[in-house]
């Protein structure tokens, strides 16, 4: 078993855990509009969406990482668990999902936005918003994040841009 300081590898498949999506909103924040408030809505909440892909995956006996991604994305943006920047938290979630499992999203900053509007909006479906990552994501050597240190998640948003 591959050991990552991201998230929970099963069955082949690594799951962000409830820590990491945590940390994903607080460096957004931190990054981009540093005067909002950074705290959990709702824990339970939050702990159901980042469950819901390895429930989805189960249930619908599924290994498709873009239902994946797309389930849990949506499912971060309709359950709102963040004070702020959900939609934002939601889609680097997803992002940060495909590239731990091979897949890199590759999609302009206009586009992921419109996106991430779309879905809260309910303009977009979890079947749209699936082929929307399909479409946008090329394959990506995830053995190239395996970092030693538990700052990876950090080192991971070094490059995103206000």
């Amino acid at each position: 078993m591959l050991v990552s300081q991201i998230g929970e590898i099963v069955d082949g498949i690594n799951f962000l855990s409830v820590d990491d999506i945590k940390l994903i909103n607080s460096l957004l924040i931190k990054l981009q509009t540093p005067k909002e408030s950074i705290y959990v809505r709702d824990e339970n909440t939050l702990g159901s969406s980042q469950a819901r892909p390895s429930l989805y995956r189960y249930h619908e006996q599924t290994e498709d990482i873009f239902r994946l991604a797309a389930v849990l994305i949506e499912s971060l943006i309709r359950n709102h668990p963040f004070a702020n920047a959900n939609k934002r938290t939601a889609m680097f979630s997803g992002y940060l999902f495909l590239l731990l499992n091979g897949q890199e999203l590759k999609a302009p900053d206009a586009e992921v936005v419109e996106m991430g509007v779309g879905v809260a909006t309910g303009k977009y479906s979890v079947e749209e918003l699936e082929n929307w990552l399909f479409g946008w994501s090329q394959e990506f050597d995830s053995r190239t994040l395996c970092v030693s240190n538990a700052h990876s998640i950090e080192k991971l948003m070094g490059s995103i841009k206000n």
